[in-house]
């Protein structure tokens, strides 16, 4: 369009006069489409890099879990009263709860058909070592002998082995049932523990209660684990263990 303004300005009249004659064509501009980005090459990385790092700090606390889990497949777990046999080891010197274990497992395994019945237990070393006399020495002699063992090297092939919690993992069992002995500790009901709580609010409160009951001494229990690749000889031996367990003057012959 050609201006008539001054200094070739294009006016109002300018754009009229244009349109009058003819048809203006109004071009649109091309639209360039962007060049297709080449795909960035990734650097090399290590295998262990590529995991998240989530993955990598819990990995080791998973394991532990799973290992836990499949031992608990394989467990049977009961509580044992243990009053009279922590007082009988208080008034004994020399005896132990695992001498008393040991003697109580060794005449388990003499009800329970299992192949052998010898009672090992776990040597510094992490290994199993047989301990002589389970069923038939003392048990101040078989406490001394279990500690014997535990210091010496790997001997026998017991049918039945005492350890501690966390010794041994799904990979790691020995071909012989595994008895894991708690340590004990207090057992109250759940009456008795909510009498207990009302009768410690109570105090704090400076409420008197003229019905006051007196507390029972809590009871003193032990949980005895057997683990096995079987559930019948794990569920025999438990029972069997607590029975005598639960009778402790019957093991101190």
């Amino acid at each position: 369009i050609e201006g008539t303004g001054p200094k070739g300005r294009v006016l109002k009249g300018d754009v009229l006069q244009f349109l009058k004659a003819g048809k203006a064509v109004i071009s649109k501009p091309e639209i360039s489409k962007p060049a297709a980005s080449k795909p960035v090459a990734k650097a090399p990385s290590s295998g262990n890099a590529e995991l998240p790092f989530l993955v990598q700090s819990l990995e080791p606390s998973v394991l532990r879990h799973l290992a836990q889990v499949e031992l608990a497949k394989r467990s049977v777990v009961v509580q044992v009263p243990a009053t009279r046999l922590v007082q009988l080891v208080k008034a004994n010197r020399g005896m132990t709860v695992d001498a008393l274990a040991a003697r109580a497992i060794a005449l388990a395994l003499q009800q329970v058909k299992v192949e052998g019945n010898g009672v090992g237990v776990v040597t510094d070393g992490s290994k199993v070592a047989e301990v002589a006399g389970a069923a038939s020495a003392s048990v101040l002699d078989l406490a001394q002998a279990i500690k014997q063992a535990r210091s010496g090297p790997a001997s026998g092939r017991p049918a039945a082995v005492l350890a501690g919690e966390n010794v041994f993992t799904p990979d790691t069992l020995p071909d012989a049932a595994v008895v894991v002995v708690g340590a004990p500790y207090a057992s109250v009901s759940a009456a008795e523990a909510s009498a207990a709580m009302d009768s410690a609010l109570n105090d704090l409160l400076g409420v008197s209660t003229s019905s006051a009951q007196p507390s029972k001494q809590a009871s003193t229990v032990i949980d005895v684990r057997v683990i096995s690749n079987s559930p019948t000889v794990a569920s025999a031996l438990a029972a069997k263990i607590k029975g005598f367990l639960s009778n402790p003057e019957l093991l101190t012959f």
